[in-house]
């Protein structure tokens, strides 16, 4: 799911959550906070997350420069941030999960005209969404379910729940980002996504109560974002009960994407390989090293679909590498042979900087390294294969483990 944003002006100190938090030192530079399971998150841990989740946002889930600039916002605003694990919660809380929804292929020129032309109320659509489902339900959310784990989704999720005072959970429905609201924890776990609450940035909100068909959340959803540029949406307004089954979320993957940062900044501030340090936070692989040699981009009904190449360096050399990208990266292919596929994570890294690149910002000759990570379990099951496999996204490929792939 791509997600894009405008700034919030005006913002607010989250209060109440914090009160009685006490500080605890980590052991890795970092101070933290607990209150009853929760943890206060400071800068130096947000952006590790940031950058930890531009290495398991596999090429999608936004921005990575505009999740820098809302979470400093935020932070300047005198935002707290809080991450809780999903033990922690009540059986009778509820959690929901607000995200942005939107192409990363640049809007026509005519839809851009028309969009500029209408005043533009709704600064943050996804909290819009959040507090208009609230508001349908009649109950406070206790916690905020990250989307996906990707740069500007995590930033909207972890800002979403300082700006209400609420803790992030320690959880998404995916483990990674992913094109479509199909590939989703709570639907493959059998829960209704609904009732979804939804906003534009032009003041328009939904509810959607039911659905005839669960894959239509994508195309009802899609499709206002399509129109409208982008769309916040919250769903799966599940109860702590439910939130705690197995299967139900992907769980510790903030944490993950914070150890992976962290490991990537500590490399760099020893003069260390930031992208091995990284596969081995992550327990990865390593797939190709290389040079930007070419690609292709092209909107299809709103996702971005493409293809980037590479020409290998270092033990690569002499060796060609290419990505299939549906917003994220498919389907990844080493001299011709199929290497990884979804639901597994395939990232490419830029080797100068250490962040994870976010499609489709590639230039040609940029070095970068591409790494490889074993998806949740849950994805390996049946019904989260007919979801997220290269057989859903009309591939002919079965499916088969990165780990007998690249091991």
């Amino acid at each position: 799911m791509a997600s894009r944003r405008q700034f919030l002006g005006g913002l607010v100190i989250a209060t109440g959550a914090l009160a009685a938090c006490r500080q605890i030192e980590t052991g890795e530079g970092s101070v933290l906070a607990a209150n009853e399971g929760a943890v206060a998150l400071d800068a130096t841990a947000l952006e590790d997350a940031l950058v930890g989740s531009s290495y398991l946002g596999t090429g999608g889930g936004g921005s990575l420069s505009e999740a820098r600039e809302l979470i400093a916002s935020d932070l300047a605003a005198g935002l707290a941030f809080t991450m809780l694990p999903v033990a922690s919660l009540a059986d009778s809380d509820r959690v929901a999960c607000p995200y942005g929804l939107a192409s990363l292929a640049q809007t026509s020129e005519d839809m851009q005209a028309r969009l500029d032309a209408i005043e533009n109320p709704v600064e943050m659509p996804v909290q819009a969404a959040f507090e208009a489902l609230e508001r349908h339900i009649g109950q406070k959310f206790a916690g905020v379910i990250m989307g996906e784990i990707g740069p500007l989704s995590l930033a909207e999720g972890l800002s979403t729940a300082a700006r209400l005072g609420v803790p992030a959970l320690d959880a998404d429905t995916v483990g990674r980002a992913v094109p479509e609201i199909n590939q989703h924890s709570v639907k493959v776990a059998g829960l209704p996504l609904t009732p979804i609450g939804a906003a534009t940035p032009f003041g328009d909100e939904m509810i959607v109560e039911t659905l005839g068909d669960p894959t239509r959340a994508e195309d009802i959803l899609r499709s206002i974002a399509v129109v409208s540029r982008e769309c916040g949406v919250t769903d799966s307004p599940i109860t702590g009960a439910q939130a705690k089954a197995e299967g139900t979320l992907v769980t510790e993957s903030l944490r993950l994407a914070m150890s992976i940062g962290r490991a990537v900044r500590e490399a760099i501030a020893a003069g260390e390989n930031p992208v091995e340090a990284a596969r081995a936070a992550g327990d990865g692989y390593l797939l190709f090293t290389g040079t930007v040699s070419g690609f292709d981009w092209r909107d299809e009904d709103g996702f971005l679909v493409g293809e980037v190449r590479l020409s290998g360096t270092g033990e690569f050399a002499g060796q060609s590498f290419a990505s299939d990208v549906k917003n994220e990266h498919l389907v990844a292919r080493r001299n011709g042979a199929v290497i990884a596929t979804c639901p597994d994570l395939i990232s490419i890294i830029d080797i100068e900087s250490g962040d994870g690149i976010v499609n489709p910002g590639y230039e040609r000759g940029q070095r970068v390294a591409v790494l490889g990570f074993r998806c949740d379990p849950l994805w390996r099951s049946d019904a989260g294969l007919a979801v997220f496999s290269p057989r859903y996204f009309g591939y002919d490929i079965d499916y088969v483990p990165i780990e007998e792939l690249a091991g």
